[in-house]
């Protein structure tokens, strides 16, 4: 198989977190399985730690000023650093992009431009079609991918081109602990992580809806939310705490966890991991991440429900993000149901193993690649 030199431009300033999501860590599995180079091109907003996860991957600085913003200056790393180039990754259904695009498309005709959507029906919809730089932009991308089967068929349809299914799921050399994790390790613990509060993450469900589920449970049940707790959400976990004294205790809100060993055994402790989001960019990174060790998911019926759950057979559906109530009769039914989650752990891992490992993916993504470049004469 054919080597690449890979480079990955975010069309925004990287964040380090973002280091270790799907943005990095697909190109990063095609780096370790057919990449010469591996090149993250990004304006420096802080210290990167987890770049030492990604062994043999390269962080360039782009010279930004307030004369020359990030992509202005990515756009200038693409014409000097062209030759390079062989597999240009870009994330995000941005017109941004679109100048980067042309120009690496211009010098470098035999490249591979890789678009990932990270994208939901909603956005889908809005998008500028019409537009003639934004129309130009599609049509450079070699590969375009999304991240559910629903808006796969959505957008096939809607964009008459062929759209590629990449999941977000799990490189599994980061998480060593999936392995050693059994049933036995886990907990009657619900699990729950996000940017606590926000508008599409829907805090406030889970933790209303945990409150009526708390009444119908035969044994004890703790939550756990992991994640940045906006002022409006603490004000309403404040105000939840006063009004059920008796229940405010077995309720956690934890704050971020950037340390990765940590917030493994939170998935492995638990046997519940619960998401009342009203959207998704596509599939949720926490998703596989919970699935991988086990975790029987509820979510509410974002665009890769029936993708997370294997068409309900792992898992539930909440059909309304803003139903407490029948996000609780769900929640209920499944802390009662212990040989189910028993069940469902060893059947939840091997579906994940089987359908959204990145070394697999990383390899139907690399016959993609050489056909393409066959076609192109690259190879």
């Amino acid at each position: 198989m054919k080597e690449y030199n890979i480079c990955v431009i975010p069309a925004y300033p990287l964040e380090n977190v973002q280091l270790l999501k799907d943005r990095i860590l697909i190109p990063y599995a095609c780096y370790r399985q057919f990449g010469r180079s591996m090149t993250i091109v990004t304006q420096k907003i802080e210290e990167y730690p987890y770049l030492t996860c990604l062994a043999g991957a390269q962080l360039y600085a782009l010279p930004c000023t307030d004369e020359l913003p990030h992509m202005e200056a990515a756009v200038q790393y693409v014409t000097d650093h062209h030759q390079e180039i062989d597999l240009l990754f870009l994330f995000g259904a941005r017109l941004e992009y679109a100048e980067l695009a042309a120009q690496y498309k211009a010098l470098r005709p035999d490249g591979i431009i890789y678009l990932k959507l990270d994208i939901n029906s909603g956005w889908a919809n809005a998008l500028p079609l019409d537009h003639k730089p934004y129309a130009d932009f599609l049509d450079a991308c070699d590969i375009i991918s999304c991240e559910a089967r629903r808006l796969q068929h959505l957008i096939s349809r809607k964009w008459r081109r062929t759209i590629e299914y990449v999941p977000n799921g799990l490189y599994y050399p980061l998480y060593p602990s999936i392995a050693q994790t059994t049933y036995a390790d886990k907990e009657n613990l619900i699990l729950t992580v996000g940017r606590l509060g926000s508008v599409q993450k829907n805090s406030h469900v889970l933790l209303y809806a945990y409150a009526l589920s708390y009444l119908h449970f035969s044994e004890p049940w703790d939550l756990v939310m992991i994640g940045s707790v906006t002022p409006e959400f603490q004000e309403i976990y404040d105000a939840f705490c006063q009004e059920f004294p008796p229940i405010a205790p077995h309720v956690r809100l934890t704050g971020p966890i950037t340390d990765k060993a940590l917030l493994h055994s939170y998935y492995r402790r638990a046997k519940i991991f619960a998401l009342t989001s009203q959207m998704e960019g596509g599939s949720p990174n926490v998703y596989a991440e919970a699935a991988g060790f086990g975790c029987t998911v509820l979510t509410t019926d974002i665009d890769s429900a029936q993708d997370m759950t294997d068409g309900e057979r792992l898992g539930k559906i909440a059909q309304n993000p803003d139903d407490i109530q029948g996000y609780a009769q769900t929640l209920s039914a499944l802390c009662a149901d212990q040989a189910y989650l028993e069940r469902n752990f060893t059947a939840m891992r091997d579906y994940i193993r089987h359908h959204f490992d990145y070394d697999h993916i990383a390899k139907r993504l690399g016959l993609m690649f050489e056909a393409i470049a066959a076609e192109k004469g690259s190879i």
